[in-house]
């Protein structure tokens, strides 16, 4: 995947907006991949999330019940080479029955289906991650972000 720093970036996205003005096709919505896009991959915020970000979720959740957290970073690293995201590599390694067994005298209350539930894993690294790695809020990025919501776009962001 090509990522661009945010000064290609927002530029990029209002010149596309402009043409499609004037071209009679409408842009609705803006996804972002938010992963090194909107944020310098130096930071290290990456590294910090696909490592002690979700290691910890795999160890500390007793129903993916990873032993260490070496098994846990190892096993997550052949999934997300697979699928490219860890909440897919996860449910992937679960429909297919790669997941850990359960520790002895555990099971899933009533009313939960899966063992891993990707928000759980948001709800971990919203409560977790070291987010002061990413360097602060730059202004230009939510004044940019903020004019292309008031334009009337959707904007959405994984």
């Amino acid at each position: 995947m090509v990522r661009f720093p945010i000064r290609i970036i927002i530029p990029a996205i209002i010149s596309s907006i402009t043409a499609a003005f004037t071209s009679n096709m409408p842009i609705t919505t803006i996804i972002f991949d938010v992963d090194d896009c909107l944020y310098d991959v130096g930071t290290g915020f990456t590294a910090h999330r696909n490592t002690d970000g979700v290691v910890s979720h795999m160890v500390e959740n007793q129903y993916l019940n990873f032993a260490s957290r070496e098994e846990a970073q190892a096993f997550r690293d052949v999934y997300f080479e697979r699928y490219h995201s860890t909440a897919k590599a996860l449910t992937a390694a679960e429909n297919d029955g790669e997941l850990p067994p359960l520790p002895k005298g555990v099971s899933l209350p009533p009313g939960r289906e899966k063992r891993f539930i990707p928000d759980e894993l948001d709800e971990h690294w919203a409560a977790t991650l070291k987010f002061n790695m990413l360097g602060g809020v730059d202004p230009r990025r939510v004044d940019a972000l903020q004019a292309l919501k008031d334009s009337g776009l959707h904007l959405v962001a994984f």
